[in-house]
């Protein structure tokens, strides 16, 4: 009696412990999900993209990183899309042209770092034909940043990313980059037909809602033109701060307006605004170089914070052409910060 008590606890036990480690099995096991890709993929793919920088400003999410984010969001939807486009500020981001998706997923969550590297091998993984980071060049993913770490297109290889904080060192997202093809959504993963490297496309610059920011070296070899078009007609304000020096001296520095030999007396450099003349050292804008300061300190200079402005039309619809006039000096050194609004 005694015997076949024990033999039906140990069986139950058994029974028990069997159904104990068939839930842990499959509650470990791992399910791979990975995103499904729209079209029917073709034999041929996209060569890997090269590095297109933001250059101007126009914080739109643009329809590439939206329709990855919806893909993400719906095969993993314990994460989130943190953000696309962002107002733009005087660095360079792919967010300020609505290139670069923050997708949410936190490093201290196992899960979710689980999705995290999931998606990393479908992207870095080998196609049917054998090329390499296959579903990342059909998508135009430029470079990816992700715990301290980034991958880019011009390494192939994971390197340290320097920062400090958590949300800047990517632990509470993962940052894609797009190229211009990748980012209008014409890449095969969307489309089924492989897209040629697109060059970015022309921006007519007419919203009033952020400004454009260009940096004007003084020392150039070419004017610089533009990466916005400005459209014909309407009104545009332009502020331009900063200093440079244009000489040898220490002490020899000018603004966009005034200049000074001693580093204590700034003078206007000459009155007039389109009339042609070389080593005067204004900025000139499109052919006019007269500024007004926004804090006078006499002379029509602005000693105090060296920033100037003033409203412009133009005659066509075409990128500026934005220069310092210092054709004589060759050691000039730094740059004028130009901030354009249209008003």
């Amino acid at each position: 009696m005694r015997t076949a008590k024990l033999s039906a606890v140990a069986a139950a036990i058994g029974l028990t412990m069997t159904a104990m480690l068939g839930f842990a099995t499959s509650s470990s096991a791992a399910v791979v999900r990975t995103p499904a890709a729209p079209a029917v993929l073709p034999t041929t793919i996209e060569d890997m993209p090269s590095y297109q920088p933001q250059t101007f400003c126009d914080p739109v999410n643009k329809p590439g990183p939206v329709a990855l984010g919806q893909l993400l969001t719906a095969t993993y939807p314990d994460t989130s899309v943190v953000d696309i486009s962002r107002p733009c500020a005087s660095d360079t981001s792919e967010h300020y042209d609505g290139r670069a998706l923050d997708w949410g997923a936190n490093y201290k969550n196992t899960k979710q770092v689980a999705e995290v590297n999931e998606v990393f091998s479908w992207l870095f993984a080998k196609d049917a034909a054998g090329n390499p980071n296959a579903m990342l060049r059909r998508l135009g993913i430029m470079y990816i940043i992700w715990n301290k770490k980034i991958w880019g297109s011009w390494s192939q290889s994971w390197q340290p990313y320097a920062c400090s904080g958590v949300t800047a060192c990517h632990q509470d997202h993962v940052h894609f980059s797009f190229d211009w093809a990748g980012a209008l959504r014409k890449t095969s993963f969307w489309t089924g037909v492989v897209a040629p490297p697109m060059a970015p496309p022309p921006y007519v610059y007419t919203s009033s809602a952020f400004p454009q920011i260009v940096s004007v070296a003084s020392r150039r070899t070419s004017h610089l033109t533009t990466p916005f078009i400005v459209q014909a007609g309407l009104r545009y304000r332009f502020t331009v701060s900063g200093t440079y020096r244009y000489a040898a001296s220490t002490t020899a520095r000018a603004d966009a307006e005034c200049s000074t030999s001693d580093g204590k007396t700034w003078s206007a450099l000459a009155a007039g605004d389109t009339t042609a003349s070389t080593g005067l050292l204004d900025l000139w804008v499109a052919g006019r170089r007269l500024w007004w300061p926004t804090v006078a300190s006499g002379g029509g200079c602005n000693a105090t914070n060296h920033t100037y402005t003033r409203t412009l039309t133009f005659p066509t619809t075409a990128p500026l052409q934005l220069w310092v006039n210092d054709p004589t000096h060759g050691d000039d050194l730094g740059a004028l910060k130009v901030v354009v609004q249209r008003v």
